[in-house]
């Protein structure tokens, strides 16, 4: 019996105290809270000190009693633009909470009121890197594969970056080599890639950190055409054979510019005033009028020039 008034007696303190619990802290205070301010989006060309990853600022809030015993037992956690709430006096760098304390309010869906934050410059201790801007120079090698042929020189959306880090890896680096293990297969007119800088070298940053290569290229098809050899200068009083007459010529074109190409395009002569034997083999001079055509081949190479006198 003894025993049960006891536990009845425990059972009535820890509702009673519940109760008071509950009544005295669902009630709103006045309170100052610490809350930790760290930083996003902070330049590549700083590195914040340890001591100023992380601020503990005072801020004074209005939340009832429950509210409270949660932000001093765990914190609040704040990330402000880096850009935007800080300031430079001096060459150094502060950090004031009055000044941020509508973008602290801001940050996060907040249950209570923040009333106000100290009005301290807080210095920003940092490390400033080097910078500089270096050409990039792409070296990744290109399989054309199913005709393809390459429209323009490949090419980045920008021709230089902006290198920030390691002092003596910046002051040694003049040039940004592109490379790439496999060769980038082309086979459509257009193939991009992307080129996370960062895994080049993990110690630099890059501004741009993303480059895309940009790659255009068109189909291919080859086209034949017979076109005769014209004999310019020829000998007056001679008779001059040129065996064959007329050679063909092998071009390749774009699929889309096939139909473009036409016989009066190309021209092939020999100069006679060059011709030096009277029975000779002389590679014959070709003409392109068209700048659709890519590349040629002409068969025969070359053009017997035989002087009869």
């Amino acid at each position: 019996m003894k025993y049960k008034r006891i536990i009845g007696f425990f059972l009535v303190v820890v509702v009673v105290a519940s109760l008071w619990f509950i009544s005295k802290y669902k009630d709103v205070y006045k309170e100052e809270v610490i809350f930790n301010i760290s930083f996003i989006n902070v330049p590549n060309s700083l590195t914040l000190d340890s001591s100023s990853k992380q601020l503990n600022t005072p801020v004074e809030i209005s939340a009832t009693g429950f509210t409270l015993i949660w932000e001093k037992i765990f914190g609040h956690q704040v990330k402000l633009d880096f850009k935007e709430n800080t300031f430079s006096r001096n060459d150094t760098l502060f950090f004031n909470p009055t000044r941020s304390i509508k973008k602290i309010k801001r940050s996060n869906t907040l249950s209570y009121e923040i009333l106000s934050a100290d009005n301290l410059d807080i210095p920003i201790q940092f490390k400033r890197f080097k910078s500089k801007k270096v050409p990039v120079v792409n070296k990744i090698d290109l399989d054309y594969t199913l005709n393809y042929l390459a429209v323009k020189k490949p090419y980045f959306q920008k021709d230089s970056v902006t290198i920030t880090g390691n002092d003596v890896k910046v002051d040694a680096l003049y040039e940004l080599v592109i490379t790439r293990d496999s060769k980038l297969t082309i086979k459509d007119t257009l193939t991009t890639l992307e080129i996370d800088l960062k895994k080049i070298d993990p110690e630099l940053n890059f501004e741009p950190q993303m480059l895309t290569l940009h790659v255009e290229a068109t189909q291919m098809t080859e086209g034949k055409i017979n076109i005769p050899v014209r004999l310019l200068n020829a000998p007056i009083g001679q008779q001059v054979k040129l065996i064959p007459d007329n050679v063909q010529i092998v071009y390749s074109t774009a699929v889309s510019n096939f139909d473009q190409i036409k016989a009066q395009d190309i021209s092939v002569s020999i100069n006679y005033d060059l011709i030096e034997e009277l029975n000779i083999a002389v590679i014959p001079a070709i003409e392109i009028r068209n700048d659709k055509i890519i590349s040629y081949r002409v068969n025969p190479k070359q053009v017997q020039v035989l002087t009869i006198k």
